[in-house]
């Protein structure tokens, strides 16, 4: 698994590629941990190349979802239309539960909008 931290328009972004599973989890927290700081408004997490997600990934996900929500931060996480990791994430229930957005474009307006129009559905196919 490889994890790269950055930015994409002054959105910290994190983007994850690999298998994810129980043995590699905190390498993602700890990015999240190094990259958010708490004047960020969102965290973007680009799961776009990830080949696969075992329960302990989808138990990050809504662990990170839940930490950053305390922080009155949004997680957004990008899930291509095609990726691998889709049917396990629809399988665990994290399609409409937490906010997803079908690519990078979709995800930095989802992160650049005020929070009040953030409820719902989002453009290009995301779901929040």
């Amino acid at each position: 698994m490889n994890v790269e931290p950055g930015a994409a328009n002054e959105v910290p972004l994190i983007r994850v590629s690999g298998e994810v599973d129980m043995s590699n989890c905190d390498r993602i927290d700890s990015a999240v941990t190094a990259t958010v700081s708490n004047q960020a408004f969102a965290l973007i997490l680009d799961l776009s190349e990830v080949t696969y997600l075992d329960s302990a990934g989808v138990r990050l996900l809504y662990q990170l979802d839940a930490r950053m929500d305390v922080h009155q931060q949004q997680l957004v996480i990008v899930v291509p239309s095609g990726a691998n990791i889709l049917r396990t994430l629809q399988a665990a229930g994290v399609i409409g539960s937490l906010v997803l957005a079908s690519s990078l474009d979709a995800a930095l307006l989802i992160a650049q909008s005020p929070p009040e129009s953030q409820s719902g559905d989002h453009p290009n196919g995301t779901t929040g």
